[in-house]
């Protein structure tokens, strides 16, 4: 009598397992990032007094600081989406095709939305339009 591989999306049950401590791992340390890069966005006073060159280089500094905090912002809400997927058994399909994005790049990034084939052809079709702009 043959078992019948469980298979969700085109992954079995210890990659999902796999994938979803990924996410979890990867959720906790940008909840992490946050939480330190916003305490030291406290920590600067623009009140107190410092000479012009201290105070060019903490703003550019805090434009560092805000950048970065914008991007892992990004990431984690990349991050909640893909493990809301996992309560509808929707994680693993390319959002473009619906078809399994496949484990080696979920592996490399639990994250992704597309396929790669689907991520590279979106990409292309958004440069063809962005050179179409005026001005361009």
């Amino acid at each position: 009598m043959a078992t019948l591989k469980n298979e969700i999306n085109g992954l079995n049950e210890e990659q999902l397992q796999e994938l979803q401590q990924l996410l979890e791992a990867k959720r906790r340390d940008l909840v992490q990032s946050i939480a330190t890069l916003r305490s030291r966005d406290m920590e600067f006073n623009p009140d107190d007094n410092i000479e012009e060159m201290d105070q060019a280089a903490n703003s550019q500094l805090q434009a560092v600081q805000l950048r970065f905090l914008d991007k892992e912002s990004k990431l984690l809400r990349e991050v909640d989406r893909a493990l809301a997927k996992f309560a509808t058994r929707q994680y693993g399909l390319c959002e473009g095709t619906e078809e399994p994005i496949g484990y080696p790049r979920l592996k490399a990034r639990p994250w992704a939305r597309y396929s790669i084939d689907y991520a590279e052809e979106k990409e292309r079709m958004e440069k063809q339009a962005s050179s179409r702009l005026p001005g361009r």
